[in-house]
């Protein structure tokens, strides 16, 4: 069975759970700790950096609060289309024109309804002023058709962070503009060729809906996997690995690119285009590896290209019990506390958001358990963080 994932991947880490089936190998300047001999990302983290983003906002639909595309531009292929339908309940269903990239997402993340549909878009720009054309079928059957029309050209006066509280319950989104324009009285909604008219969005002077040009969207998401190891370094040198495959039919590596002293830099690629490619520091301290940082590119499979001189969505996790979220050049857009709980035969990373204030509600909780022969990797974000019978500590 075929499968994909998102992770999403965002933090690094290091489960002290026991496991076997290491040769024993000439004498390695870094030996392999015990508590590494299984070596899991916790968290599922994806970063996607659109080209083009269109939202509106309709006045008074019974069920749909507003309706958006994403742009991402391939080369030797037609765009990567996600059209998303927010209901007035913050539900968000994602149609997307990539089969596979719709099965796969469909899989990792259930909880995220996820469709296949072919997607029109087109855009062309006047005189500075960008108009756009969005039609497809919604996942209830429904035409809709979208006409885009800027009131006046993008400007980067308008760039910043996005605020947002939708899917409160299935992940912690970092959205970033690079540019903007709000939309002119031109812009019309039909669904089924009915009309719908178009309010204010959230931001100020956006009337009736929002172009973006550049949309960087890094997401830690909720959701699980069961990993079952395949192989595990020997020592602690470059190019030893950690291979994994999971209950979807995915192939995890987490290959040791540098040993800088005590620190190692890995790089992850799986096998699932969902879930892209990351680059992990970790710090050897005592008998385990503590994550210090990671960095997920939004480049699929296997990460064969040269890697993006750009840094992608980062998750950075201080020695004094805090982490910090980043897209690209724009760094620190969250930031907050975090902390371990370690049990007899699991480890879980607490994320509590604490600035800006709009994102405390996206406490994420990551958990690495051992059951038998595998492990499960599963992410929680809304929940409550506290409850657990399990020793709770600040990330040294």
């Amino acid at each position: 069975m075929r499968s994909y994932q998102t992770a999403l991947a965002v933090v690094l880490l290091a489960v002290s759970l026991f496991t076997g089936g290491n040769v024993s190998h000439a004498a390695a300047p870094l030996p392999v700790p015990p508590d590494a001999q299984n070596f899991i990302q916790p968290f599922f983290l994806i970063f996607d950096r659109n080209e083009d983003q269109v939202i509106v906002f309709l006045a008074n639909h019974p069920v749909y609060e507003a309706i958006e595309v994403l742009v991402t531009r391939r080369a030797g292929q037609q765009p990567l289309l996600r059209a998303i339908i927010t209901r007035h309940d913050t539900d968000q269903i994602d149609h997307i024109n990539d089969p596979q990239l719709a099965r796969e997402r469909a899989e990792l993340l259930p909880e995220r309804r996820t469709v296949y549909r072919p997607i029109l878009y087109e855009q062309r720009e006047v005189a500075g002023i960008v108009t756009s054309r969005l039609r497809f079928k919604s996942y209830r059957g429904e035409d809709i058709d979208l006409h885009f029309q800027a009131l006046a050209p993008v400007s980067t006066a308008l760039e910043g962070l996005i605020a947002t509280e939708h899917a409160r319950e299935e992940a912690l989104p970092v959205l970033w503009s690079n540019a903007r324009a709000f939309a002119s009285r031109e812009t019309r909604l039909t669904l089924d060729g009915v009309s719908y008219p178009l309010r204010p969005g959230p931001q100020p002077g956006s009337l009736f809906g929002v172009y973006s040009a550049g949309f960087l969207l890094g997401v830690v998401y909720e959701t699980s996997l069961e990993l079952y190891l395949l192989r595990s370094p020997r020592r602690l040198a470059e190019g030893e690995k950690w291979v994994y495959l999971d209950n979807l039919g995915n192939q995890h590596v987490y290959e040791i690119i540098e040993v800088a002293g005590e620190q190692l830099t890995i790089h992850k690629t799986t096998t699932s285009p969902t879930l892209t490619e990351e680059f992990i520091t970790v710090q050897r301290e005592g008998n385990g590896l503590q994550l210090r940082s990671v960095r997920a590119t939004g480049r699929g499979r296997g990460g064969s290209p040269p890697s993006p001189s750009r840094p992608g969505f980062v998750l950075e996790l201080s020695g004094g019990g805090e982490f910090s979220l980043s897209v690209d050049e724009h760094v620190r857009l969250i930031t907050g506390s975090v902390s371990i709980e370690q049990g007899a035969n699991s480890a879980a990373w607490i994320l509590r958001p604490e600035q800006p204030e709009w994102a405390t509600i996206f406490v994420v909780r990551a958990t690495v358990t051992r059951v038998g022969n595998r492990f499960v990797q599963e992410s929680m974000v809304g929940e409550p963080a506290s409850g657990s019978a399990a020793t709770a500590r600040h990330q040294p």
